[in-house]
């Protein structure tokens, strides 16, 4: 396993005789043993006693520790201090999740005593099994990770150097002990932590803690910690996302095109068309500026870094100190140099022209009960434009209003789901269910954290996590067409809800590109400083055990955008869908 060959680098190399520590090293080997003792020992995981207290007590200890027999020494000293664990630890009954679990890190490293690794292991058999453990959320799909505390911290001022380390330590044990996907990350955690203990040790600014964050969570390819970006205080001098360029655009590997035209008197000023391919950046490859980027946000898969990257008023992708940008562009096979003027996002009057642009541009969302029927006998439903069916009649007419438009829908050739948006409405595919659904509806496998061992997973095979106990399904299946459309806005509910509905529907065909790839609940998990760190909380497979994470839901007939797809059509997705409802 990647994590495991990885990880024998930073943790497993040093011999038996005592040897010189870096400060990194103690550091590292601290944190492992500290988080183990917070998720495991029972005066920890109790609540008895406060696991961030004890950390920082003992922090200053390790930086002056020199060489591998003072630190196996302090220790010893460190677990001899917390109450002994004496009851067993019973095993668990249940299909297991398990491909995180790392125990080599103490029990076959050469670098802890033997009796230290008897007490690290003696922890984990008589380990903390209650129904309540202090840092876990008591019920499943509950987002916050209970008692992290926020240690707020002015904004101009750094992070003081115990809580930096502290926000490493803690990041490092939501990788071990609280992400199921630990596995699937591109580089091992504790490799990458490594790298960057000297700099979060040593950094003096601010801005420099958060460029090291943002660094530290981009490893967890997760698309839910995409929104960590948002958190930290210095995003624009780090991302550099202050000017804003005068067209929208999509970004690929190589290239931006052109889409649309915001400012026509600057983009008539540089010669900027719509359909031009940018291909340089001030003298920077497209492909160096994505791949730099992308080192400091978290998603899944590569579809959704682009997808992010196009988002415009995100404005990720450019990386601009000066509104002045010379770009290197393409049309009609001619290369040439354009000077291009961005729009700084100080500059009120342009940004107001902006916003205007998009406020027009972007439609708002409906807000009628009527079903929407396209020419050819099709049903169309957008994932983001449910709620409407419910919010036009009174509460108690949901249940009939419901039936009345899915048994119309039921008498239509075909069905679309649009997907590519995330459900403003929770029960709208309970309705689907209810309506076209035949019992039982299994149609995935979600397996929560266990907490009797924390770190691994466990299945939950009670039905109503998987559907609603208060919709009984009418068994009266849909004979038409269904096609599902997905895209890198498919995510979370979305994908849970596109995975129902591939079930419900057996006849389906799901089109389009790769999902967001972080089905499963969200997770919020506070850090010193005030910073909230989200990640995927809980794995969620298909029934015959298909990943869903990074990878995203299953697609049928895969539609990559493309800069040909993406001029050819308004919504090439769309049009396909039609197209194979028609066929």
């Amino acid at each position: 396993m990647r994590n495991s060959i990885a990880l024998a680098v930073v943790l497993l190399t040093f011999p038996a005789v005592a040897q010189t520590l870096s400060q990194s090293e103690s550091q590292l080997h601290f944190f492992k043993v500290w988080n183990h003792v917070k998720y495991y020992h029972p005066a920890l995981a109790s609540g008895t006693i406060n696991a961030d207290t004890l950390f920082l007590e003992n922090i200053d200890i390790v930086d002056k520790i020199k060489n591998q027999a003072d630190f196996n020494k302090f220790i010893a000293t460190f677990l001899v201090k917390l109450p002994k664990a004496t009851k067993k630890a019973a095993k668990v009954k249940g299909k297991m999740h398990m491909q995180n679990r790392d125990t080599k890190w103490y029990t076959s490293a050469r670098f802890f005593t033997s009796e230290n690794k008897k007490k690290l292991k003696a922890i984990f058999e008589n380990r903390y099994t209650d129904s309540i453990h202090y840092y876990i959320p008591n019920i499943r799909f509950s987002s916050e990770i209970p008692h992290e505390a926020e240690y707020p911290f002015p904004a101009t001022e750094n992070i003081p150097y115990p809580y930096r380390m502290l926000t490493a330590a803690k990041i490092q044990g939501a990788v071990d002990y609280l992400f199921p996907h630990k596995y699937l990350m591109d580089k091992n955690f504790d490799t990458l932590l490594f790298e960057k203990l000297p700099l979060l040790t040593n950094c003096t600014k601010r801005q420099d803690h958060e460029d090291l964050l943002l660094q530290l969570v981009s490893a967890f390819n997760d698309t839910h910690a995409f929104k960590f970006i948002k958190q930290v205080n210095y995003r624009e001098k780090i991302i550099k996302n202050s000017f804003f360029p005068p067209f929208k655009y999509v970004v690929f590997d190589d290239r931006i095109i052109v889409t649309e035209i915001v400012i026509p008197e600057f983009c008539t000023k540089a010669d900027i068309r719509e359909g031009d391919a940018i291909l340089k950046i001030n003298n920077e490859k497209v492909s160096t500026l994505v791949n730099t980027i992308s080192s400091k946000i978290s998603v899944s898969n590569r579809p959704t870094l682009r997808h992010y990257l196009s988002d415009y008023i995100r404005n990720l992708v450019w990386q601009a100190d000066t509104k002045d940008l010379n770009l290197s562009m393409s049309r009609n096979g001619s290369e040439t140099t354009k000077a291009v003027e961005f729009i700084y996002n100080r500059d009120a009057a342009n940004i107001k022209k902006i916003t205007e642009y998009i406020n027009t541009t972007y439609p708002d969302q409906r807000q009628d009960g009527k079903l929407d029927i396209m020419p050819g006998e099709i049903v169309y439903f957008k994932i983001g434009e449910t709620a409407r069916f419910y919010e036009s009649v009174s509460e108690d007419k949901t249940y009939s209003t419901m039936d009345s438009l899915l048994t119309i829908a039921s008498k239509h050739k075909g069905i679309i789901f649009d997907m590519r948006s995330y459900p403003d409405w929770g029960g709208f595919v309970a309705f689907v269910y209810k309506k076209f659904g035949i019992a039982p509806n299994r149609f995935a496998d979600y397996f929560e954290i266990n907490k009797k061992e924390v770190g691994t997973y466990i299945i939950n095979n009670d039905p109503t996590t998987y559907n609603n106990p208060e919709i009984i399904a009418n068994g009266s299946p849909y004979k038409g067409k269904v096609v599902i459309i997905v895209n890198p806005e498919t995510l979370s509910q979305s994908e849970w809800n596109t995975m129902n509905l591939q079930n419900i529907f057996p006849q389906s065909v799901t089109i389009g590109e790769q999902s967001a790839g972080a089905d499963g609940d969200e997770k919020m998990f506070m850090l010193p400083g005030g910073y909230k760190m989200n990640f995927t909380g809980n794995a969620i497979f298909y029934t015959n055990g298909t990943n869903a994470q990074r990878k995203g839901v299953r697609i049928d007939k895969h539609f990559p955008l493309t800069p040909e797809t993406l001029l050819k059509s308004k919504d090439y997705l769309l049009d396909e869908a039609i197209k194979i409802i028609k066929e």
